[in-house]
């Protein structure tokens, strides 16, 4: 059995309910047309019977009842209509004189009503005289079966139209649907295509009702999210891939440098010097190596969990960097380091601030020649509190400005002039940054200037 589209459901229950409508109609009219009809009919016998029966009653008493006979005869021949019977009894029932051929059968008596139905004939009464001590009982009857005949034809003739209006209305109906529809076919055609790949597909509706209008808005919206939702899909794998090829690239030369001295020694080809410097050189690439995977976890703990990765507290930057000035000054043996503290309360962990600095300013020590100034700077702006380490070297390429924070991705060769980091420390500063509801910027010093500048901002304390 084929399934019922929605075009033909909305069509006949357009259908029905004007059927309903109209069968509601019919009737009324046909119910209102009858009692019209037949009160019309009713009304014209009681004009005819109001002047009739004063006459009928004169005679009865005038003359008596074994004459009055023939004279109801003649009045009842005379006043008898085409369709209209008349029946005349004395005051016990018995009948004077009757034109209907009917079988010969007294009517009942009814004059509360204004007229009544019997034998199919529309019936009204009159006693003769007084109503309390009537001479006789005149009846005048008019056949129903014209009147039928009218409301038979009204039925039919209501029923055609019905029937036509029902065709016309199916048609136009089908008409007004499929137009108001189009939209939804749009709708379903653009979902279709979204279902068979092409995700990002937008449906351009041409004056939709509002509901097919918000319906297509949200399938649109949701075609796109899906689309974001897949291009970072793609990005992160991206990323992922890269960067475990990266990370085993990181890991693979420290442990290439480790198995070479480990084969030359094994060998015992080498002086006690060279030993002793083999050795040395494993130890650089064992803390080399444990270095990369302490900053590898690092950075999963944050992906995964920045809540627990992390601790706030109070922390006055201007005490904290004085407190950490012995643990930069190795770092920058070569370089000239200035500290410019602040009284700023900021909310953050104590620790992984530390770490953050000692990452940035390592960086400028790296990349920047020996001789240059390295600059720690703390301030307060609006609602923030920051940390700027400055240099005065080359500076940093354009081109890699947008990606200095990615995982492994040291650009500027040039920089790298003491062999360079795993490529994960500025990674580890915009992770931990964020974890504190803050972030990192990098920009180059302005012109006539030279150097890079990084900031960390922090939110202050909300007790300061």
């Amino acid at each position: 059995m084929a399934q019922k589209t929605l075009t033909d459901e909305l069509i006949g229950r357009q259908i029905l309910l004007l059927a309903i409508l109209l069968v509601v109609i019919g009737v009324s009219q046909y119910l209102t047309l009858r009692i019209v009809l037949f009160h019309s009919e009713a009304r014209s016998l009681h004009q005819e019977i109001s002047v009739l029966a004063p006459i009928i009653h004169r005679a009865m008493v005038k003359d008596s009842a074994a004459h009055f006979h023939s004279l109801a005869t003649l009045l009842v021949s005379r006043l008898k209509a085409p369709g209209v019977e008349v029946m005349i009894t004395n005051r016990f029932g018995v009948i004077i004189a009757n034109s209907s051929t009917l079988i010969p059968q007294v009517p009942p008596i009814n004059f509360t009503q204004s007229y009544f139905i019997w034998h199919e004939h529309v019936v009204v009464d009159a006693p003769l005289g007084s109503p309390l001590h009537p001479s006789g009982y005149v009846w005048l009857m008019a056949q129903s079966h014209a009147l039928n005949r009218i409301l038979i034809r009204d039925i039919e003739f209501f029923s055609f139209l019905g029937f036509l209006s029902l065709a016309i209305t199916g048609w136009l109906g089908s008409l007004s649907v499929k137009n108001s529809l189009a939209p939804l076919e749009q709708i379903r055609d653009g979902t279709a295509r979204i279902a068979h790949g092409e995700i990002g597909h937008i449906t351009t509706l041409k004056n939709p009702p509002k509901e097919l209008a918000e319906l297509g808005d949200a399938i649109n919206t949701m075609s796109l999210s899906i689309k974001e939702l897949l291009d970072q899909e793609k990005m992160l794998s991206e990323q992922m891939r890269r960067f475990v090829a990266d990370a085993s690239h990181e890991l693979r030369t420290p442990l290439t440098a480790l198995n070479g001295f480990l084969t030359l020694i094994s060998e015992d080809n080498l002086t006690e010097a060279e030993v002793k410097q083999g050795f040395h050189a494993m130890r650089q690439e064992g803390q080399r190596m444990a270095r990369l995977v302490n900053q590898l976890l690092t950075l999963s703990r944050l992906d995964n969990a920045k809540d627990t990765a992390t601790h706030s507290s109070e922390v006055d930057l201007g005490e904290w960097i004085a407190s950490v000035r012995p643990l930069l000054e190795p770092l920058t043996h070569d370089h000239l380091l200035q500290l410019v503290p602040a009284a700023v309360v900021v909310s953050v962990d104590r620790d992984r601030l530390t770490e953050m600095v000692f990452n940035l300013v390592e960086n400028a020590a790296r990349y920047t020649p020996p001789g240059s100034h390295i600059t720690v700077r703390i301030g307060r702006h609006m609602d923030k509190g920051y940390i700027e380490v400055t240099d005065n070297g080359p500076g940093i390429k354009e081109a890699d400005l947008p990606h200095i924070f990615d995982r492994f991705y040291r650009g500027d060769r040039s920089r790298t002039s003491k062999s360079g980091g795993s490529g994960l420390g500025l990674s580890i500063v915009q992770a931990l940054a964020e974890a504190f509801n803050g972030h990192v910027t990098v920009a180059n010093a302005p012109s006539p200037q030279h150097g890079a500048i990084f900031t960390i901002w922090l939110p202050l304390s909300s007790s300061h």
